[in-house]
């Protein structure tokens, strides 16, 4: 049957006051000049339920708050929606006799978040489900919420004439399908999950298929060698190798056996280089103190000299009065100078002592004795230091005679096997990169085996899930049944209003869209908009009363009707259909009563009165926005309403 949805009352909150508008009635039809906000109305039931609509200024400059009281399922509760700010991305939940908030919910979805969305599906009975769809290439899994199915519901007045629930929307069109499937049986959460998996198993056939594109032509592209040519490369190679390997040890064995013999030589050299070391340490001593008795025996010269000067100036001046300066020879009479000081440089005169002929012997005496000693230590120093040289330089010849006859030695025994080492070891080393060098491409091989391996599994459960997919739908054909009888229901409706050049009508059992004379709904616009309103009227007035009357069809129960009469004229034919058209809605009412519920938002008065049918009624003094002043007809198009 079909899902239960009602709303009981809109309750409109502005600064000043509150208006409810009451749906009592299983039709209410709300009427009214042009720009009173019926339009609106509508537009704010779907604020309500959470969805995005279009709200003219006059709702967003002076409306704070919208509260819609439903019966969704077995549920009754009061949706409460501010129109702007932050508090508009939640909706509370309010108890319908206290107006005690229950709960706040988001609209959109979060993390781990139950949203408006979940609870109203929930509420309904209507299967929570993810769609397979694609975008950008790659598989986007979509969650069908409310606001997706309110599009089967709420027919606004400027799409009424130009599409069917959305169907030139190319981001909606799945979606439209997968709930009408949903709606009609065709599908379910089994068969939605295979198609989900269809998908993701061709963005992996994709990315695999791409990377081994990708390493086939990195191989070609940098070797034309195949994988088995590689493989037995390969193994000459490393057979190659292994000879090489054992030849350097061999060679490696020969050298250490060599070396071993010239050790016995090598020690005598390094002691030979020991002793020549300290030889020359010695003969650097040696020299060191040999210059160092040179220096000494210099000064006592220099002493020994200074006294023959001093006391030969003695002897030739001390006689002599001075009485002119024997420098400039300036008068030195009338100089004034202290007594015992010298008359020319006024220095204290020597004591007797310093200028006695026998003290100054002495002292000549002293520094000859010096000297003599000085001298000998000087020549017994010298004569060490020639000895030193003479055992340095034999020395040193000793090591440069040992260095000669090893390097004889190692020149013919040891330096061809360390030339052969040296080319062993460069050809091993150019084996081991030819080895590695090979590895890596069999490697890249190995990874194009591995991804066909991955592609050949992928290709199979594709088919498997395929199969599953065509195996489930099998089991669901006999829905399709339903889709049949609903296209001849609505062929019935559409024909019975009697249409110009309408001859056909039936609902395409691929797109679930009407089909008028062979041709899609758009053509139906070059015939004018209101042929093609009268036709979105009778599809959705056909899917209304068929989930009424089958129990397995989850088509909502409720639907809004926005300018059912939009591009009819006022001919007779035309009036003549609009009242078709409302004794349709007029007999689905007295049908069905409390079972459904129509919302009819239209200018002017039904054409037909009935019981079943309530009155919302608005005009210039008492537009759907309470308390604001309209500015009349004349200036409707300043306040921008859509209707």
């Amino acid at each position: 049957m079909a899902v239960h949805l009602r709303i009981v009352s809109l309750t409109v909150t502005t600064t000043e006051t509150e208006q409810t508008y009451r749906f009592d009635r299983p039709a209410t039809v709300v009427t009214g000049p042009i720009g009173t906000g019926k339009s609106s109305l509508l537009m704010l039931f779907k604020h309500a339920f959470g969805g995005n609509a279009m709200l003219t200024p006059a709702v967003r400059d002076h409306v704070l708050s919208v509260q819609a009281e439903i019966v969704a399922g077995e549920d009754r509760v009061v949706l409460k929606r501010t129109i702007e700010g932050d508090s508009a991305g939640t909706v509370d939940l309010l108890d319908p006799h206290s107006l005690a908030l229950e709960r706040t919910l988001p609209v959109r979805a979060s993390e781990g978040a139950t949203t408006l969305s979940d609870y109203l599906l929930d509420a309904l009975g209507f299967p929570r489900e993810q769609i397979a769809s694609r975008r950008e290439g790659s598989a986007r899994p979509q969650n069908l919420t409310f606001n997706d199915l309110y599009a089967y519901v709420y027919l606004q007045a400027r799409e009424i004439d130009r599409q069917v629930v959305g169907h030139l929307d190319s981001w909606f069109e799945t979606k439209r399908r997968e709930l009408f499937r949903l709606m009609f049986g065709l599908t379910d959460s089994a068969l939605m999950e295979l198609k989900r998996t269809k998908n993701e198993l061709l963005d992996k056939l994709k990315a695999r298929t791409a990377e081994h594109d990708n390493v086939s032509a990195f191989l070609a592209a940098s070797d034309p060698r195949s994988d088995d040519e590689l493989r037995a490369e390969l193994t000459q190679l490393r057979d190659t190798l292994e000879r090489a390997e054992s030849g350097l040890v061999g060679l490696r064995t020969e050298l250490e056996e060599q070396t071993a013999a010239d050790t016995a030589l090598r020690d005598e050299l390094q002691s030979a280089i020991r002793q020549a070391r300290q030889a020359e340490e010695e003969v650097s001593a040696a020299a060191d103190l040999v210059e160092a008795r040179h220096a000494v025996v210099a000064q006592v010269h220099l002493d020994l000299s200074r006294l023959a000067r001093s006391a030969t100036a003695i002897d030739q001046l001390s006689p002599f009065e001075f009485v002119v300066c024997p420098r400039c020879m300036q008068s030195l009479a009338a100089r004034a100078v202290e007594e015992d000081h010298c008359l020319v440089c006024l220095q204290p005169d020597p004591v007797e002592a310093d200028i006695d002929p026998a003290a100054i012997e002495e002292t000549r005496t002293a520094l000859q004795q010096q000297l003599d000693d000085a001298q000998r230590i000087r020549q017994s120093d010298e004569d060490h230091l020639q000895t030193a040289q003479e055992s340095a330089q034999q020395l040193s010849f000793a090591v440069s005679s040992l260095r000669r006859q090893l390097d004889a030695q190692t020149r013919d025994a040891v330096a061809p096997r360390f030339d052969a080492i040296a080319e062993a070891s460069t050809r091993v080393a150019t084996l081991k990169a030819a080895i590695d060098a090979i590895t890596q491409l069999r490697e890249s091989w190995a990874r194009v085996r591995t991804i066909d391996a991955d592609i050949r599994a992928l290709k199979a459960q594709r088919r498997q899930v395929n199969k599953d997919i065509k195996e489930k739908s099998e089991q669901l054909k006999a829905s399709q049944t339903l889709v049949g009888d609903l296209s001849a229901e609505f062929g019935q409706l559409l024909t019975s209003w009697n249409l110009p050049w309408v001859d056909t009508a039936v609902i395409d059992r691929d797109t679930y869209l009407p089909v008028v004379n062979g041709q899609p709904f758009e053509s139906l616009q070059a015939s004018g908009g209101g042929i093609a309103t009268s036709v979105n009227l009778a599809y959705s007035l056909t899917l209304l009363a068929f989930g009424l009357d089958h129990a397995d069809v989850l088509v909502p129960s409720l639907l809004v009707i926005d300018s059912p009469r939009k591009a009819f004229g006022n001919n007779e034919s035309d009036r003549q259909r609009a009242t078709e058209i409302y004794s349709r809605f007029r007999t689905l009412a007295d049908a069905y009563g409390e079972r459904l519920q129509l919302i009819i938002a239209d200018n002017d008065p039904p054409p037909i009165t009935s019981d079943t049918f309530g009155k919302v009624e608005f005009d210039y003094d008492n537009p759907m926005v309470p308390g604001v002043d309209h500015p009349g007809p004349d200036h409707v198009t300043r306040i921008g309403h859509e209707d």
